[in-house]
């Protein structure tokens, strides 16, 4: 470090950053967003210019800057803000470039309600966006002048046209995702197919992607006898633009700054270090962005330079004539030092990521060739710019095949679950011990000695230590339900779905069970047929059965009453398809596992009714602790219900009350005989039901029920031992005796 005190910098500086933020501490642009007081977000009316938009067939984004707010006394200037208003609300067509005039509920980016779930305010703070405003109208006060951002859009719109137009079958999203950084082009299951190959990278504009076009560009300048200085300054300043151009990426910027860092050195005539150049941008991208500290791409970049520059060496041999061998240690060396950043915002590793990357990485030059020139040439000649991009879609295709099969395979990918940050501190701790060993030791001394600390690293990022608490989670996940049992190495759903979150299970179940490490559902129970109780689990149950994910589920539990028979059947085929084992539950039915036991208590083989008064209700019992499950249990099943917890005295320390706090559920005699001291209530904000309702919260608070609500606390945990219980959210605990 004393020869590279720019190194030792950036290591304070980041732990200066991640220090204050854990006091609580704002730090530069890392401060939370303030509003004068008297000013109200709600019915906010907003002036801002528009630098980007993104739409889809009912909704439009826009992201504006430049943002005063006009309903305060004075104009008062503001953060980036986020918009989100419906197409049809829209006057005219929005473009970069536009100053508009919006009204809406304006709020802070929401932080993430579930473990797991993607972290929004994180993703745009570190864009230093932080203000979100659902918008109910919008007026365009001025036309787009000749603005930079209003051209940028405009050319990025053009080229990606151009290229879907000329590029074959489905490698036109993945090339303008590689050209112009428009990820969502990709489309959700070629990522799928490029993510099981370990491969997502090349799609993303990378330092491999700048560092190609920067030296070559440099190389072709050089060609055409321009001086150093000359080459070396057109090259940058192209660099440059072309990385704000793709949208500003920390990984593109990285590079950018590493290849004005390494085209100065050659200018100068001075040496280039590649870790003082990496310090240097990282210390710079976090002046811009403390944010950044905390995004995968910053830290996924950085880590993979790292690998390359630290890491490696330790394989590597003074002279290895062997390519393979060389691909293969280049390979583990760069997921050495990535895996832990994959784990924790991913979840999950490709199992044949090294040795598929093996085959892609030395292509990716063609694909990016083939892009480029297939671009320039195809502005002029369509048929010209065909014919150079078959090359690059060729090797596409190659890869999302590859995928095809991989996705055939059970244990293509594997779920990892996310590790504590104390792990992963503890990793790249014993991996620097390791990595110093090597270079002082060499190939000296005894194996086990030598490859102890990497060994180490290693089982303690993936060996879990089993826990012997139960653990319950109910989610949130807006108006809906869905509760997650982990007990004795088990995991079982009660009920999964929503009717105001949109792909509830894709982008809430799945990521929950992910982040917790769980690669099997032992069972998954559904109390009736509503949207609201399972559209996530017929999500969840397709993502298995396409194996677009390597979850397990192994069976469905069901009970055949009430009405929507044929939504049943739906389901039923989706878990068939998922290879689940399908089973009928009905009242008195028993299952196992160690000391806990789910007793079904309603309903009966015999029962009518519509699907709420034949809700499957679960009591859930672990030595001294209990806890039952009501679905949208009302009228007779509540009183048959009711009956039996009176005649067996099924007192229950923890009641899911049954249907999101409706007014007609949860009467004053069901929750005496339940006598519950904590209830749990699961509902959407600003639902269209009004629940919970303020009579069911009146009934509770008569019986001195402490009630959680996912819509105020997001995700509620409850562990127990049997004896001890803790419910809790957020920093909040609550003690049940």
């Amino acid at each position: 470090m004393s020869k590279r005190p720019l190194c030792a910098f950036a290591l304070l500086f980041m732990a200066v950053i991640w220090c204050l933020n854990l006091a609580g501490v704002s730090f530069l642009g890392n401060a939370p967003p303030v509003l004068p007081e008297g000013c109200s977000p709600d019915g906010a009316v907003l002036e801002g210019r528009v630098y980007e938009t993104k739409s889809n067939s009912f909704y439009t984004n826009l992201y504006i800057r430049q943002v005063k707010i006009l309903s305060y006394p004075k104009k008062y200037s503001i953060e980036q803000v986020k918009v989100n208003i419906k197409n049809d609300l829209a006057e005219a067509a929005v473009s970069p470039g536009m100053k508009v005039r919006l009204t809406g509920s304006l709020q802070q980016i929401p932080l993430p309600s579930d473990p797991g779930q993607f972290n929004e305010r994180s993703y745009y703070y570190a864009r230093k966006i932080k203000w979100y405003l659902e918008g109910r109208s919008l007026e365009v006060i001025q036309a787009a002048p000749r603005s930079y951002d209003a051209m940028r859009c405009k050319a990025k719109s053009f080229l990606k046209e151009k290229i879907l137009r000329m590029a074959p079958g489905r490698t036109g999203g993945i090339f303008c995702a590689m050209l112009l950084g428009e990820k969502q082009e990709i489309g959700q299951k070629n990522q799928m197919l490029l993510k099981l190959d370990g491969v997502l990278h090349i799609a993303a504009i990378s330092g491999t992607h700048l560092s190609f076009l920067g030296w070559g560009l440099y190389r072709l300048l050089r060609k055409l006898r321009l001086p150093v200085a000359w080459a070396g300054g057109i090259s940058v300043f192209l660099m440059i633009q072309y990385g704000i151009f793709t949208g500003s990426s920390a990984s593109a910027m990285r590079a950018v700054i590493m290849f004005s860092l390494a085209v100065g050195a050659i200018a100068v005539g001075r040496t280039y270090d590649l870790l003082s150049a990496l310090s240097l941008s990282a210390v710079l991208l976090l002046l811009e962005s403390p944010g950044y500290l905390y995004d995968s791409g910053f830290l996924l970049s950085f880590g993979a330079v790292l690998g390359l520059a630290v890491v490696y060496p330790a394989f590597a041999e003074k002279k290895e004539k062997r390519k393979l061998l060389l691909g293969l240690k280049t390979g583990f060396a760069l997921q050495l030092a990535t895996i832990p950043i994959q784990m924790y915002f991913f979840y999950e590793l490709p199992v044949f990521g090294i040795l598929i990357n093996l085959l892609v990485l030395p292509t990716v030059g063609i694909v990016l060739a083939s892009g480029v020139f297939g671009c320039a040439f195809g502005l002029a000649l369509p048929f010209l710019g065909k014919l150079f991009m078959l090359p690059g879609a060729f090797l596409l295709e190659l890869y999302l095949s590859i995928g095809q099969v991989l996705k055939q395979i059970p244990f293509a990918s594997v779920i990892t679950g996310r590790p504590d940050i104390w792990k992963i501190a503890a990793y790249y701790i014993l991996l620097a011990v390791w990595v110093g060993y090597r270079r002082q030791e060499g190939r000296n001394g005894h194996i086990l000695r030598r490859y102890f600390p990497l060994v180490l690293g290693i089982l303690l990022l993936f060996v879990r230590i089993p826990d012997k608490k139960l653990r319950i989670t109910f989610l949130d996940v807006g108006q809906g339900d869905c509760s997650v049992i982990m007990w004795n190495r088990e995991t079982y759903i009660i009920d999964g779905g929503s009717s105001s979150v949109s792909g509830v299970g894709t982008y809430r179940i799945l990521p929950f069970l992910k982040c917790m490490g769980i690669r099997k559902v032992d069972g998954i129970f559904l109390s009736h047929m509503d949207d609201d109780h399972v559209n996530g689990i017929a999500e969840l149950l397709e993502a298995v059965g396409s194996r677009e994910t390597s979850l397990g589920v192994k069976r469905i539990f069901l009970s055949e009453c009430g009405d929507k028979q044929e939504k049943q059947e739906e389901l039923k085929k989706a878990g068939e398809k998922a290879g689940c084992e399908i089973l009928y539950l009905y009242g008195g039915d028993r299952i196992r596992s160690g000391e806990a036991e789910l007793h079904c208590l309603y309903p009966y083989e015999e029962t009518e009714g519509d699907s709420n008064e034949a809700s499957q209700v679960l009591r859930l019992t672990c030595r001294d602790f209990s806890v039952i499950f009501t679905g949208d249990l009302e009228g007779r099943g509540e009183t048959a219900v009711t009956e039996i917890l009176e005649r067996e005295q099924m007192g229950t320390q923890v009641l899911k009350v049954a249907h999101h706090g409706s007014k007609n559920s949860t009467s004053i005699r069901f929750l005496e005989a339940v006598n519950s001291e904590v209830g749990i209530i699961s509902c959407g904000e600003g639902n269209r039901y009004g629940h919970p309702h303020k009579e069911l919260l009146e009934r509770l608070a008569k019986e001195k029920v402490e009630v959680f609500q996912t819509k105020d606390s997001g995700a509620v945990f409850l562990v127990t031992d049997g004896k001890r219980t803790e419910v809790s959210f957020q920093q909040k605990k609550y003690m049940v005796n």
